[in-house]
């Protein structure tokens, strides 16, 4: 429940999730492939929970969802021809990075007078979403900030907005890489399930409540947990 409360608040739950299926002894792969059953469940309750509060930016969100699964498939497919020690070295310099990008996001939370989501933003929104999307189909932690500073530079959204756009991104790009991942056996799938309750579970209280108070220690919380969680990580085995 706490990584679909981190994820759908600001992203970076999966830097979480992943080094603790790591350090209970699943393969990276394999960590990756369950954690996606739990993202495909918080995509499904984030999407319905922002829906339920007006917060849907169709057809928009369509239009970069379907450009970021196209570029995650992508990214699944070059995932899955990495081996499971330099994946495993990749995703602790991630972590680190997403540790920096959580104590920073904040500063992107001002509202905007007007969106910028047609004519050439339209096509740059293509892009850079497709952009993301390979990351995302690639290893998917901190893909959450990467659409939220997508969201905020290139389009012009608030935090709430920004989110809403990530929880279909997850949504539409999870369904076809987890497929892929599964079909190389890369699913555990008795823990896929208690993930996807526990991260539907937050994901649908969080996007329901819009925390947003007392954010800042929150975040220091979160970002000193994955440092500790990388720094172990790389020089786990």
């Amino acid at each position: 429940m706490i990584v679909g409360f981190v994820n759908t608040l600001a992203g970076g739950g999966s830097s979480i999730l992943y080094p603790i299926l790591i350090f209970l002894g699943m393969p990276i792969h394999t960590a990756i492939g369950t954690s996606r059953v739990g993202f495909l469940a918080q995509g499904v309750f984030s999407v319905a929970g922002f829906k339920s509060k007006g917060v849907f930016l169709f057809p928009f969100n369509l239009y970069v969802a379907l450009a970021a699964m196209t570029g995650g498939i992508l990214g699944a497919w070059i995932s899955l021809q990495v081996p499971g020690k330099d994946l495993t070295k990749i995703l602790a310099f991630i972590m680190i990075m997403i540790a920096v990008l959580i104590l920073i996001q904040s500063k992107l939370k001002k509202q905007h007078t007007h969106h910028r989501i047609s004519g050439k933003w339209l096509w740059i929104s293509f892009i850079v979403y497709f952009l993301i999307g390979i990351y995302g189909g690639f290893i998917q932690a901190g893909m959450g900030f990467m659409i939220i500073l997508a969201g905020s530079l290139v389009n012009r959204f608030n935090l709430t907005e920004a989110n809403s756009i990530k929880a279909l991104i997850v949504l539409v790009l999870t369904i076809p890489t987890l497929y892929m991942f599964a079909a190389k056996g890369f699913v555990n799938w008795e823990a896929g399930i208690a993930i996807a309750i526990g991260t539907a579970t937050g994901s649908w209280l969080t996007s329901r409540w819009s925390v947003h108070a007392n954010e800042q220690y929150l975040r220091i919380f979160i970002a000193s947990i994955v440092v500790l969680l990388a720094i172990k990580l790389w020089f786990y085995q």
